[in-house]
């Protein structure tokens, strides 16, 4: 719809090439040559040819359910199956910690290039989608095995590259979204009876609220869709 203000570029959190031709793609595509230009003139650097960067980066894939590839939320050990646990791990887990390491040097270089104002504001954003069921601390109720073990996984790997690149001001969080009113939900009325169910919009709205809060202090953090932090 807006041509020249977005792109659609095509990346597989699964297939590890797809996200490597991404960040290739990113780095020389029209638009954010021409983003790393207007930004770099209006910072007044001159001397070297501007290039692409990330500033914010919303890792929002993840996987509980696809029936096609047999993924089902396995409520006791007897329903665990090896190819459910692998594809799971490979979307929730691995597919994200992938994107970060090939969008990194573009995070690393919006932080570097970002105005450091002392007050502790990030250089650049690194939030990934985890689940509350992800907790070890807050799991109390079992089951979900492969869905719990790679969000899991992935708040360690949020933890891990919150460490490393702290030092450059990027700041990296895993947020649970809480429950919203989707597809994916429905599929699961009786147990999200039991929670808060936002719409799409006021979701969406208060994850950025969220997003756009964060400074340095937050990096390696578990948030909830209401700002509190959650047990790892």
């Amino acid at each position: 719809a807006h041509p020249d203000r977005v792109a659609v570029l095509r990346l597989d959190v699964a297939d590890p090439p797809s996200i490597k031709a991404a960040a290739d793609e990113l780095s020389g595509h029209e638009l954010a040559r021409a983003a790393a230009e207007r930004s770099a003139a209006a910072a007044g650097r001159s001397g070297s040819e501007p290039a692409a960067r990330v500033d914010m980066l919303l890792n929002v894939a993840g996987v509980l359910q696809d029936e096609d590839r047999g993924v089902v939320p396995e409520r006791a050990l007897a329903r665990v199956d090896a190819a459910s646990v692998v594809a799971s791990f490979a979307v929730n887990a691995a597919g994200p910690l992938l994107v970060a390491s090939a969008f990194g040097p573009l995070l690393r270089r919006a932080a570097n290039e970002a105005p450091d104002d002392k007050q502790g504001s990030c250089g650049a954003l690194a939030v990934f989608y985890s689940a509350r069921v992800g907790s070890i601390g807050d799991n109390t109720t079992g089951g979900w095995y492969s869905y719990r073990g790679s969000k899991a996984a992935l708040n360690q790997f949020v933890k891990c590259m919150s460490l490393e690149l702290k030092r450059q001001r990027v700041c990296c969080i895993a947020l649970h979204p809480g429950t919203v009113d989707t597809d994916l939900t429905r599929s699961f009325l009786k147990a999200r009876a039991k929670y808060d169910v936002q719409t799409v919009e006021d979701a969406a709205r208060g994850h950025l609220e969220i997003i756009d809060s964060l400074k340095m202090q937050d990096t390696g953090t578990f948030l909830d869709w209401k700002r509190t932090q959650v047990p790892w």
